[in-house]
């Protein structure tokens, strides 16, 4: 009779993974395919380690979500009239896409952002696209 029970505590503990896991495929799959969505790993200037995730565009502000979280909504939100990016770029070392980091200033604090080229020049065409009144000037 025990062993009865451990077989079905462990077959309840692999379904409840299949389903955990096909939820997180979801998910990636849901935020690659949103229109203005690119991958991008963020981490705080403080911390070595980078966290994957999707950012996607939005009219005044970028929201990023975590790539695997239980977390429906995104991790982090930069307003454009908050964010600053620093001129200064570099090619992280062993990235197999020739991922760039670079240092932004928002609200919340610096923190470092790991894109492509072409994203990034997505990203800073988006932000140099917003009105001037957006971006402090007058």
């Amino acid at each position: 009779m025990s062993w009865a029970w451990v077989l079905w505590v462990a077959l309840l503990l692999a379904v409840l993974a299949l389903v955990a896991g096909l939820v997180l495929l979801l998910r990636v799959r849901s935020l690659s395919r949103v229109v203005g969505s690119f991958d991008c790993a963020w981490r705080e200037a403080e911390s070595p380690s980078w966290v994957s995730g999707v950012a996607v565009y939005g009219v005044d502000r970028i929201d990023w979500y975590r790539m695997v979280s239980l977390r429906p909504g995104p991790r982090a939100r930069w307003r454009r009239s908050e964010l600053v990016i620093d001129p200064s770029r570099r090619v992280l070392p062993g990235s197999a896409w020739g991922a760039v980091e670079v240092r932004c200033h928002a609200r919340g604090g610096d923190f470092f952002l790991a894109l492509e080229p072409a994203a990034l020049a997505g990203l800073t065409s988006w932000l140099e696209a917003s009105p001037p009144v957006d971006r402090g000037a007058a």
